[in-house]
């Protein structure tokens, strides 16, 4: 596991790397025809995980 981040570069730096990761996931969702319900699955859980991210940030910003 790793430990929390609370700098805020790193925070946005590590939400800046999930979004890419994202990104990509998606680019190649558009190149292929076999994209399933569970890969949609996958991307509605990995913005959820951003988002308890973004909550958890923000608490450290305040």
């Amino acid at each position: 596991m790793s430990s929390p981040v609370h700098n805020k570069k790193r925070q946005l730096k590590y939400l800046r790397q999930r979004v890419i990761l994202i990104q990509e996931m998606v680019e190649q969702m558009e190149e292929t025809d076999d994209v399933k319900s569970s890969d949609l699955e996958r991307l509605d859980h990995m913005f959820d995980q951003i988002k308890v991210k973004i909550k958890q940030f923000k608490q450290d910003w305040d």
